[in-house]
């Protein structure tokens, strides 16, 4: 896993080095973002933090997020790589800076190279409120905030951005990339790696419902209810509903919540992705549908159950539609 991590990370820095021009404005100062900030265990000529820091929902209601933040003792300005995390569930204990992510050590090879290591716990995990899972405005924000944190704590840290998310994180990465121009015109996103997206939102229900990955499905309904003030019965049935307590405190893998075990009749009074609001909704947080200005780099592995090799014709034929500048790679 270690070699293959690090070739990943070689190409998303050559993605990087070759979508710069060089340019490089300063990201706002972000005055009174950073709410704590304690020192943790970093590699040798690093200095790195667990934060709590402001942020807004995507209704503007003011919030905190944690997350840790990694700065190499370098010298001059810094672009920054912010890494986004696989879903980890949707309970404050899920949050991976509490519960054993990943670490400022995982990224030693990134902060030897002079980046700056941002990693956000995301909107509601950590933090006050329910996660918003797989809502990409709330990724976005979570991300984009952490990086005018890191700014806060060393002035050194510049605008040139790289995305770098996984599953989940492939989602935040990609919508971040997307709304980059409205939510962080301070900040200059030279590419974005995204390893397994979760994508095609609207079409994952028809895939998912009556397996256990409806236990995702779940997930993504009680998410979006909190965000957008919607009413789980319009399409849980009420064995789920009756369930809701346990999805929304576990942490890991979905498919291991008890909804993902009922039958498909006692999971869904509908499909999420056949009634109104909720399919114009995971539609409009289906990335691959958003024009996205900078290059997108999409790694696959072939025997990801839950990314089959056949949606990625799909998903570049989408984000080719809106123009977007997108290469691919599979790992057998």
């Amino acid at each position: 896993m270690g070699s293959r991590w690090h070739r990943w990370t070689a190409v998303a820095l050559l993605v990087a080095a070759a979508c710069t021009d060089g340019a490089s404005s300063q990201p706002q100062s972000g005055a009174d973002r950073i709410v704590t900030a304690d020192r943790i265990a970093a590699p040798d000529n690093v200095r790195a933090w667990e934060v709590v820091y402001r942020s807004e929902t995507i209704t503007g209601v003011a919030t905190t997020v944690t997350g840790w933040i990694a700065i190499p003792e370098a010298r001059g300005e810094m672009p920054v790589m912010a890494w986004a995390h696989p879903s980890a569930g949707l309970g404050d204990d899920c949050a991976p800076s509490r519960a054993g992510g990943r670490t400022p050590f995982h990224f030693e090879h990134e902060l030897e190279a002079g980046w700056v290591v941002v990693a956000t716990d995301y909107e509601g995990l950590g933090g006050p409120g329910l996660h918003p899972y797989l809502v990409g405005e709330s990724e976005a924000r979570s991300i984009f905030d952490i990086v005018r944190a890191a700014h806060e704590l060393d002035g050194r840290v510049g605008s040139d951005l790289l995305l770098w998310g996984f599953s989940q994180g492939g989602h935040a990465v990609l919508s971040a990339a997307a709304l980059a121009p409205d939510l962080a015109p301070d900040l200059t996103v030279l590419g974005t790696v995204a390893v397994a997206p979760a994508v095609d939102l609207i079409g994952w229900p028809a895939e998912a419902i009556g397996n256990p990955q409806q236990g995702y499905i779940v997930a993504i309904v009680a998410g979006f209810a909190a965000a957008y003030d919607l009413d789980v019965a319009d399409v849980l049935a009420p064995p789920a509903v009756a369930l809701l307590d346990e999805v929304e405190t576990s942490c890991g893998d979905p498919t291991l919540y008890a909804v993902a075990e009922l039958p498909a009749d006692q999971a869904f009074a509908a499909s999420p992705a056949e009634i109104e609001p909720w399919a114009t909704l995971l539609t409009e947080n289906s990335p691959e549908f958003s024009p996205i200005g900078s290059p997108v780099l999409l790694l696959l592995g072939d025997r990801d159950e839950l990314w089959p090799i056949d949606l990625l014709s799909i998903v570049v034929e989408r984000m080719c539609a809106v123009d977007t500048p997108v290469a691919t790679s599979i790992h057998l």
